[in-house]
């Protein structure tokens, strides 16, 4: 015979279940974006674009109250066998960087994809 929840414990896995539908991070190519709040955004490397990176060297981001725009190089991460330019999605004003990755470039390759944010850009 099977197993039968309460509505209480329904109702809960329901919307931890549509919560985490609603936040996951959307994927642009080798980007990865979540939004925040009122158009903000953090903008990521995707684990596939990582892995594909040997050796990390380098990580140069915009500075803090950049404007870029759609297909603006949004990173370029030097390794091994050279630099590799990812542009950005989406346009908007760099409002964070991620300081612990300028510091240490080789992390980019170690971390796990959410701790890989590279810039919070308040949107257009």
């Amino acid at each position: 015979m099977a197993k039968h929840e309460s509505a209480w414990k329904q109702m809960f896995h329901f919307y931890r279940d549509e919560y985490h539908e609603k936040h996951a991070p959307m994927l642009y190519g080798d980007i990865w974006l979540q939004t925040k709040s009122h158009q903000r955004l953090v903008l990521g490397l995707t684990d596939p674009a990582t892995a594909s990176l040997t050796g990390i060297t380098g990580l140069t981001l915009p500075s803090e109250g950049q404007h870029l725009t759609t297909g603006d190089v949004l990173t370029t991460v030097t390794d091994e066998q050279g630099s590799h330019p990812f542009t950005t999605p989406f346009s908007g004003t760099v409002q964070k960087i991620n300081t612990d990755l300028t510091d240490q470039p080789s992390d980019l390759a170690n971390n796990v994809q959410k701790n890989n944010w590279l810039v919070i850009l308040k949107a257009d």
